[in-house]
């Protein structure tokens, strides 16, 4: 099970940049059957055309995780943040949460 939190407003309370349909994250083959507890936070930074480039703040302790998350990480588009009608540079942060039983 996966989780993302984030894509709150920003301090102006403008909408961020908006994730659209993003692709799921799955458990690398390696760490399958293994009881993991595990969190990683990544921010996007996302242009005014909707180009996002991805930093990951904080790895999981599983080096497998990070790398298998930042390959889906990449796949993501969004729309871009809006100030009024005009688009604008944004950013937004997720914290992931690995878990399994």
């Amino acid at each position: 099970m996966v989780h993302d939190h984030g894509s709150r407003l920003n301090k102006d309370q403008q909408h961020g940049p908006v994730p659209q349909k993003p692709p799921w994250l799955t458990i690398p083959t390696e760490l399958e059957g293994r009881e993991l507890d595990d969190w990683m936070k990544a921010r996007f930074l996302v242009n005014k055309e909707g180009e996002a480039t991805v930093v990951i703040l904080q790895p999981a302790a599983q080096h497998e995780l990070t790398q298998a998350s930042l390959q889906v990480l990449k796949q993501w588009t969004f729309l871009p943040q809006m100030q009024g009608d005009n688009p604008v540079d944004g950013e937004v942060s997720i914290r992931i949460h690995f878990r399994s039983q």
